[in-house]
């Protein structure tokens, strides 16, 4: 039997750093089943899922990946999957890309993701970026959306809460 937790490490970014994380994980007996790495500003962050043989104290992998992760400067982060994982939200859906553009004003975002929020849709990731002049932004989101959910009137609803940010909002399949 197998322990599922969620790792997740932070630091400036530098070569070699996945490959000492994954050797460490590696050597605790470690079966990776996700990862996802992002490089924002100059700091890494990556967030993994693996499952560590039932036995291994918690402690012991916390300690084995600060220590091999020490010269980096990295921050690790576990977590149980299962004591941690709330399903009450989940739902069953289709994938699809939601692409926003617009001008970059404070409070954009905010307003976006409570909009998405209270048709309680899942953002299962996120990507954005300033637009090179500085002053718009571009943003890609990965949205589990429900069975039967009327997309198009999602989109018309950020284009219309959007545009005192000039925001432009289309919806795809997620490929």
């Amino acid at each position: 039997m197998a322990r599922e937790y969620i790792i997740t490490m932070t630091a400036a970014n530098r070569v070699g750093v996945l490959s000492a994380v994954t050797k460490a994980m590696s050597e605790l007996g470690a079966d990776l089943r996700e990862a996802s790495q992002t490089v924002v500003r100059g700091f890494f962050t990556m967030i993994f899922s693996a499952e560590f043989p039932d036995e291994m104290d918690p402690v012991v992998i916390t300690d084995h990946l600060q220590d091999v992760c020490r010269s980096f400067g990295i921050d690790v982060n576990l977590k149980d999957a299962s004591a941690e994982r709330d399903d009450s939200d989940a739902q069953a859906g289709r994938f699809f890309s939601l692409r926003l553009g617009g001008s970059n004003q404070k409070g954009v975002l905010r307003k976006l993701s409570s909009t998405i929020a209270m048709h309680r849709i899942d953002i299962a990731g996120m990507h954005a970026v300033r637009t090179s002049d500085g002053e718009g932004f571009e943003m890609v989101m990965k949205m589990s959306v429900p069975q039967g959910f009327d997309l198009p009137a999602l989109v018309d609803e950020l284009n219309r809460v959007g545009q005192e940010f000039n925001i432009t909002a289309e919806a795809s399949d997620y490929k």
